[in-house]
């Protein structure tokens, strides 16, 4: 079974697109987009508190959500539990299709052609493994 991201499944719940939580909360596209891949480390205080005032203006119980459908506590523990197994379930997958030993040249990064050979680009491969893009920019920048 597929589990979801607890964040997009009480939003969701809510009846709220990402845009229009987005739009009515403040948050940048992107930051809902990496928050609904699992890129973030964890949900901020300010996203969890707007998620909370949304399932509370709709009357979804976020925390019977949480409890039932993740066996959690808290948005942040349902968060990361998730995170790791939609980490540990795709990415094996793609990851076998890597070639290794690394190739590159003076022109191209090694772990540049990994990354565009397993996930096709950066912001792909980023989005599988949960990593942020900044990180891996610095690993292929050397």
């Amino acid at each position: 079974m597929d589990v979801k991201n607890p964040y997009v499944r009480l939003r969701e719940l809510c009846g709220v697109s990402q845009k229009g939580f987005a739009t009515k909360h403040s948050f940048g596209k992107m930051t809902m987009v990496y928050l609904e891949s699992g890129m973030y480390t964890r949900v901020s205080d300010r996203q969890s508190i707007a998620l909370g005032r949304e399932c509370n203006e709709k009357g979804v119980d976020a925390h019977e959500v949480l409890r039932e459908e993740y066996g959690a506590t808290s948005l942040n523990e349902a968060y990361l539990v998730w995170r790791s197994e939609d980490r540990k379930l795709r990415a094996p997958g793609v990851l076998a299709k890597a070639a290794p030993p690394f190739v590159g040249d003076e022109e191209t990064s090694p772990v540049a052609q990994f990354v565009k050979d397993t996930a096709g680009s950066l912001q792909g491969f980023c989005k599988l493994l949960k990593v942020p893009s900044i990180t891996m920019t610095r690993y292929i920048r050397g």
